[in-house]
């Protein structure tokens, strides 16, 4: 069913658009209520009819994606040329009319550690007590088993130089670099950077080694943009790992969340004086 597959492809970080027919009048080659489903690849299951009402749909739906927006698609199929967009048209012989509605489905959002130490472990309860998504990457197998992380979603335990065949990573990847060891961390740095679809790159470090990183980095072509965060975190913690594992879990809610570093607090102290609500009369 085409349920199972959308399940599928957002379990495995690919975005997808659901079409499915909310009215028709007269002769339609589907029923309101039919659905189609495409994923970013172009991939579909389901159907809304075939011809070139599927097509134009499938089509559409890789935009709803892309720009993230929902679209309505009304569809003439009464013979005469209809204007579906001002790019496409139909002409449709079945006699009636359909009106298709395109929604963006996107995977939700997951945290990816590369190195499952004491800061990854914390950071992969905190995950769990938010009910976020996590996975887990290290080459260490006594660092990355399912008895270190019962909640994790995955525990991939291979080198690090293996990322860009080993996991499949996806704009909703927020994914932070945790290493034990300088090179680890600018292996892992240098094929995410070469990833354009995840959205967040955190690697810990002193300020003079991560300068280090990103020198060889671009020794060798390579290009670092604005998606990293290092060091990682907001400027909240001590140097204990849960406090910093809570750092980053914070920064990384902000930015999914669009939210900014300020205290929620008013200053009531500055407000002027009110009167006090007088209780109703029992």
């Amino acid at each position: 069913m085409w349920y199972r597959t959308i399940d599928e492809w957002l379990t495995g970080g690919i975005p997808c658009a659901l079409a499915t027919i909310t009215h028709t009048e007269g002769s339609s080659p589907r029923p309101a209520g039919a659905k189609m489903a495409v994923n970013g690849n172009g991939k579909i299951t389901g159907s809304v009819g075939g011809g070139d009402v599927e097509h134009i749909c499938r089509e559409e739906a890789l935009r709803a994606i892309k720009e993230q927006c929902c679209i309505t698609l009304d569809f003439s199929l009464r013979g005469d040329q209809w204007q579906v967009t001002p790019e496409k048209s139909i002409t449709g012989t079945c006699g009636g009319t359909v009106t298709v509605f395109i929604e963006p489905l996107l995977p939700p959002a997951e945290v990816v550690v590369f190195g499952g130490g004491h800061i990854g472990e914390r950071l992969g309860k905190l995950c769990e007590v938010l009910y976020m998504p996590f996975r887990i990457f290290d080459n260490r197998p006594d660092f990355c088993s399912e008895e270190r992380f019962p909640a994790a979603r995955e525990c991939i335990c291979k080198p690090y130089e293996s990322i860009s065949e080993s996991i499949h990573l996806s704009r909703s990847s927020y994914c932070v670099i945790l290493t034990h060891g300088h090179t680890y961390d600018e292996t892992c740095l240098e094929q995410l950077l070469k990833n354009g679809d995840i959205p967040y790159i955190g690697m810990i470090g002193s300020r003079n080694k991560i300068a280090v990183v990103i020198a060889n980095i671009r020794s060798r072509g390579g290009v670092v943009d604005n998606r990293l965060y290092s060091p990682v975190g907001l400027r909240i913690a001590d140097s204990r790992p849960e406090q910093i594992a809570l750092g980053i879990m914070a920064q990384i809610i902000m930015l999914i969340n669009r939210g900014t570093p300020e205290h929620m607090r008013i200053p009531w102290h500055e407000q002027p004086s009110q009167q006090p609500v007088p209780k109703e009369a029992s």
